[in-house]
């Protein structure tokens, strides 16, 4: 990838006029919330050993997350692998919402969140390849099938992720007591082509839902809804394999926020389109970067001049008093670091500009209501 910066401090081609470079990132999710600046990596067995101290220097370089794609590694696995040598990036694993079992899904991705104390994410991918329909014993969906699949998904493992308030877990030795039924909840989910039921195995993980976004090479297989309504945001694709020059890159982010920005602005006392977070773009993300070259290099330089053009939201701030990046021989330092900056309220959520994700009871779910009778359930 060959990169091209030229600062210019009077014109600044693709930049949002008014957009102070140096502000922070909108924590309401607001029209106004600058993307974060990701980094996609492939999950190639032969990339392994490199990717942790590839993924440490992209943090210290001030990239705010990276996204990994399947390249025959599981990228939920491969994150979990960086998670604890890692301590302020986010992890977006893009992993498939049609050929899966939804409960495993959302368990995996509960789990990546407390391993990385907040940081996980989910890039929705939509399978579309009859090979991942072979591979468990499915029939191949039509794109229709396929959306309509996508949907009932990403609703159940949100439901999912909403089955243990946070104080669930109250390790009473005197009692023997580990967690109160009361404050469990049933998922039941009855979609077209599964069922779901009872809460989830896996206590609520920090950011209790995790932010699930839509790239733009999977937004047409994930439907509208998905894709329109129902996810966090969207990831604008920005490839760079053939080397891109700031200035394309800046406008093709500058184009992509006015367009958007459009869609989520309302004028004084009008309430915004309700749609709009879906297709905010939260996540700005690097596809291709040639890693024979300087990948870090390259890309701090990049994010360096994107940032002064006010396009991307500012580095994730350091997790310790020294903001060094954690080293390959202590892991349970990084862990430790990273726990520090859940501590400090920087999850992944607070890093895209979405809200926190409250835990909400519904008394007709209650997990300890399937202890009772059912003359006392009536």
């Amino acid at each position: 990838m060959s990169t091209t910066v030229t600062p210019d401090e009077t014109t600044r081609p693709g930049a949002t006029p008014g957009t102070d470079p140096s502000a922070g990132h909108s924590a309401e999710g607001g029209a106004g919330a600058l993307p974060v600046l990701a980094v996609d990596l492939v999950t190639a067995p032969s990339l392994l050993e490199g990717l942790a101290p590839l993924a440490r220097g992209l943090e210290e370089a001030g990239i705010g997350a990276l996204t990994l794609s399947d390249g025959g590694l599981h990228p939920i696995h491969v994150a979990a692998h960086l998670a604890p040598l890692t301590g302020r990036i986010g992890l977006l694993p893009r992993t498939d919402a049609i050929y899966v079992e939804p409960f495993h899904l959302a368990t995996q991705l509960m789990s990546l969140d407390h391993i990385s104390h907040g940081r996980a994410g989910w890039l929705l991918q939509a399978e579309t390849d009859p090979s991942a329909a072979e591979a468990v014993g499915r029939e191949v969906l039509g794109l229709e099938a396929t959306a309509r699949e996508a949907v009932d998904v990403l609703e159940a493992v949100r439901t999912i992720w909403g089955t243990w308030a946070p104080d669930a877990v109250v390790r009473d030795t005197e009692r023997g007591v580990y967690v109160d039924a009361s404050r469990l909840q049933y998922a039941d989910v009855e979609a077209e082509t599964f069922s779901v039921r009872g809460p989830a195995i896996t206590p609520r993980s920090p950011q209790g839902l995790v932010p699930v976004l839509v790239a733009d090479t999977d937004r047409a297989a994930a439907g509208e809804r998905v894709s329109g309504e129902l996810a966090d945001g969207r990831v604008l694709d920005l490839d760079v394999s053939g080397g891109a020059r700031v200035e394309e890159l800046a406008a093709q982010i500058g184009s992509a926020l006015a367009e958007t920005g459009t869609e989520a602005a309302s004028g004084p006392g009008e309430q915004a389109d309700p749609s709009a977070a879906s297709q905010q773009v939260r996540l700005v993300r690097l596809v291709g970067l040639d890693l024979e070259a300087d990948p870090l290099g390259t890309v701090r330089q990049l994010a360096d001049e994107l940032r002064s053009r006010g396009l991307i939201a500012p580095a994730p701030a350091a997790s310790d008093a020294s903001g060094a990046a954690p080293s390959s021989a202590s892991a349970s330092a990084s862990a430790s670091a990273s726990a520090s900056a859940s501590a400090s309220g920087r999850t992944l959520r607070d890093l895209l500009g979405l809200p926190e994700a409250p835990f909400q009871l519904d008394p007709a779910r209650r997990a300890d209501r399937a202890r009772l009778t059912s003359e006392e359930n009536a």
